[in-house]
């Protein structure tokens, strides 16, 4: 029997999006589905084990080390939307050909494209990434599925029209959305002739259980942040976007917490990207002289990493999307923030979307009354959900 080829994201420097990939292979091994995983790039992804560690404060005092003239320069590039379009447009007749040929599609029995949020505009690069992977599958007559995948908020109207190609493929044999918000903008754009292709279902991370983390619980509450820069970038409107704000806001809601439980049971806590770590140390930099004790860590490397470390948290209050699914997974209380429509759909799905603070509540909300959520919080029951993640996953890989 073929294998089955998996291709998503599961490298990115957020380990978060390694988690979809843990859980994809817990199914493949439920249902004896041979597997071969690939990332969206090209490279086998690792979801090897690591140790993460607390950052000391020689380590955290070292901070970033500066970037070099040439990086501002290509950063101050990459801030022009035409130069991103241009890139894409250039990736799709040169890396993304060479890519898709590389996957060699024509050895497997179908090819699942997920989960993650791959189905997001990211100037043209995801549509013509999967287009390309799309067009391989066409050439070679080798079915594609896409499984728990996601939308951003944006798609240009190129972006529209690559998507609508790719939907109403024939090699595209069904599209299973992770959220409300991504099946309605899919069903949009693919428009009658790809309906009965899709189907709304639920993020699948949400797979992973208790009994997949290594780790025991201990009395720490973590505190997951996200990088003002990124959403600078992202969501520009959120509160949180300034950084002297973003400043400000961690230390009431890190003060409300110490008085609770004291500093030194409390981490500040990244997701292992470059920017949400160099946040996190900016950040303890500044708050651990007002608060001794004060944890934090930086070092999450891999998927495992970060099972780990979420998982032995008594609670979490969390930005990143994987941080929070994680913590739903392994029945650890999490309090989430939405910066992306993508947060709040799986709190609310997972039935917690009070323990959710919308974008239009956030400014609204003070510290005191976030930290006794927070401490108040219960782990979301999701055998439901599993059972559905269940029987659509067996949907995507039926030949």
């Amino acid at each position: 029997m073929k294998q089955t080829l998996f291709i998503g994201e599961y490298s990115s420097r957020n380990v978060g999006d390694g988690i979809i990939r843990m859980a994809i292979e817990k199914l493949c091994s439920q249902h004896g589905l041979p597997a071969a995983f690939r990332d969206f790039y090209g490279g086998t992804p690792d979801t090897g084990p690591g140790h993460p560690q607390p950052a000391n404060a020689d380590a955290v005092q070292a901070g970033p080390k500066p970037r070099p003239l040439l990086r501002k320069v290509q950063a101050a590039l990459l801030r022009i939307e035409l130069v991103n379009y241009a890139i894409a447009l250039l990736f799709y007749f040169t890396r993304y050909r060479s890519i898709a040929a590389g996957y060699q599609v024509q050895r497997y029995q179908q090819v699942v494209i997920g989960g993650g949020n791959l189905l997001m505009d990211n100037f043209l690069n995801f549509p013509l990434l999967i287009l390309r992977i799309v067009q391989q599958c066409e050439r070679h007559r080798v079915p594609v599925k896409l499984f728990s995948v996601g939308a951003g908020r944006r798609y240009s109207g190129l972006g529209r029209l690559i998507m609508a190609r790719i939907l109403q493929s024939d090699a595209v044999e069904c599209i299973v959305c992770r959220d409300g918000n991504t099946y309605s903008l899919i069903k949009e754009i693919g428009e009658e002739d790809s309906d009965h292709k899709i189907i709304c279902s639920f993020d699948s991370g949400l797979y992973l259980e208790r009994g997949d983390a290594p780790a025991g619980r201990s009395d720490i509450v973590g505190l997951g942040v996200i990088a003002p820069s990124v959403l600078k970038m992202v969501t520009p409107e959120h509160p949180m976007a300034d950084p002297a704000y973003a400043m400000r806001w961690w230390d009431a809601l890190v003060g409300e917490l110490a008085q609770k439980i004291g500093a030194d049971h409390i981490e500040i806590f990244s997701n292992g990207s470059e920017a949400d770590n160099d946040f996190a140390r900016a950040l303890w930099l500044e708050l651990s002289p007002r608060y001794p004790g004060l944890l934090v860590c930086t070092s999450i490397r891999s998927p495992a990493d970060l099972i780990q470390r979420v998982g032995s948290y008594k609670a979490l209050a969390a930005y990143r999307m994987h941080a929070a699914v994680t913590a739903m997974a392994l029945d650890v209380p999490v309090v989430g923030f939405e910066w992306d429509p993508k947060v709040l759909q799986m709190f609310t799905y997972c039935g917690k979307r009070n323990a959710c603070v919308a974008l239009d509540e956030f400014p609204k909300r003070p510290a005191r009354e976030l930290i006794a959520s927070m401490l108040d919080e219960t782990p979301a029951r999701l055998e439901p959900i599993r059972r559905v993640l269940d029987r659509d996953f067996r949907h995507a890989t039926h030949v």
